[in-house]
């Protein structure tokens, strides 16, 4: 899961972001980013869920597409012949 400080639980947004596990302040660029934090505790208490701004309806994770892979012929594999 990719993780935005707009969607962590310590993220307190008053005039400027602040993160509470780091005291540090944010930037709101760097909270709409993806980030690698050690602290990141997703905070989703319910379906209508709004990220830290109040912007989104929701974290929707990306769905990754499943390779289509028939008719396609392999290297090592000639026309024709099922294995």
């Amino acid at each position: 899961m990719k993780q935005y400080c707009r969607y962590c639980i310590f993220l307190y947004v008053n005039n400027v972001p602040y993160c509470t596990a780091k005291n540090d302040f944010r930037s709101i660029g760097s909270c709409k980013r993806e980030n690698h934090c050690k602290e990141f505790i997703f905070a989703n208490v319910d379906p209508e869920y709004q990220d830290a701004f109040g912007e989104t309806n929701g974290y929707i994770p990306k769905v990754c597409k499943e390779k289509d892979v028939k008719g396609q012929l392999s290297l090592f594999e000639k026309e024709g012949e099922n294995k």
